[in-house]
């Protein structure tokens, strides 16, 4: 399959007319999508790997509700969530899930001849984030049982970073090694692994695969800046395509226009 899709990553929505650290997220949100919608760019899909909102308010994705209600409804949009996010406040409003508690959101979509998984690194209260030997489990039955060719797999904590390793502990995903593990046994059909959190767009080898970061939406981070890492502003987001059965990922940065 010869396809294009779009990687989004950390929107971090607010309730209406807040700030996130004085950036209005909505709005880079709308840049985005005007880009994208000035471009002749028709994606098969869009996946957003978490941190959907930034502080996990019912309000909060009642925005995001909003922006989704706005799509075609034939563009399949596969939700991933983060550590600012919060399951039962999605599961109410998103999903339209009453009395949603804290159960793991991961899921698969086959869309065209691609199957996307879709993981939830999401520890409450936490920055940081892992995926559980429950869900690692449920990964390598899907893989066996269903996944076509060219899977991508999808979360929101990163599994690599370019940053100086006292960032590692809050960024990378705590139970990596374990998600290597079952990559590399299903590589040959696993063509990439889609995150998040790191705030930059960054690729590694992993697993036999391709690990991919996007940039975020709500601003970009320096980690290269002394003990604490910096903001820098603007968006940002990956267009991928899948050529002869490989992941293509051109990472797009917009300005702080």
């Amino acid at each position: 399959m010869t396809g294009t899709f779009l990687h989004l990553s950390d929107l971090h929505l607010t309730r209406p007319g807040q700030l996130v650290s004085g950036i209005d997220s909505l709005r880079n949100l709308r840049r985005v999508m005007a880009y994208i919608g000035q471009r002749d760019i028709a994606p098969s899909f869009v996946v957003v790997s978490g941190d959907l909102s930034n502080d996990g308010s019912q309000e909060s994705y009642e925005v995001l509700a909003g922006i989704l209600a706005e799509l075609p409804n034939e563009l399949p949009i596969l939700l991933a969530l983060g550590n600012h996010d919060d399951r039962a406040a999605f599961s109410r409003v998103i999903l339209g899930q009453e009395g949603g508690g804290q159960e793991r959101y991961h899921y698969s979509q086959t869309i065209g001849n691609v199957c996307v998984i879709v993981l939830d690194s999401l520890v409450p209260g936490q920055d940081a984030g892992a995926l559980g030997p429950d869900q690692i489990a449920w990964l390598d039955r899907e893989l066996q049982e269903s996944a076509p060719a060219e899977t991508l797999i999808v979360l929101h904590h990163c599994c690599r970073l370019a940053a100086p390793a006292h960032h590692f502990p809050a960024f990378i995903l705590g139970d990596a090694p374990a998600l290597e593990d079952i990559v590399s046994h299903h590589h040959e059909r696993i063509i990439g692994v889609l995150a998040g959190h790191s705030h930059q767009a960054n690729a590694a080898p992993f697993g036999g695969t391709l690990h991919v970061t996007a940039p975020a939406i709500l601003c970009q981070l320096d980690f290269f800046a002394g003990e604490t890492y910096t903001p820098v502003a603007g968006s940002g987001f990956n267009l991928c395509q899948i050529q002869h059965g490989q992941l293509v990922v051109s990472p797009v940065l917009l300005g702080d226009g």
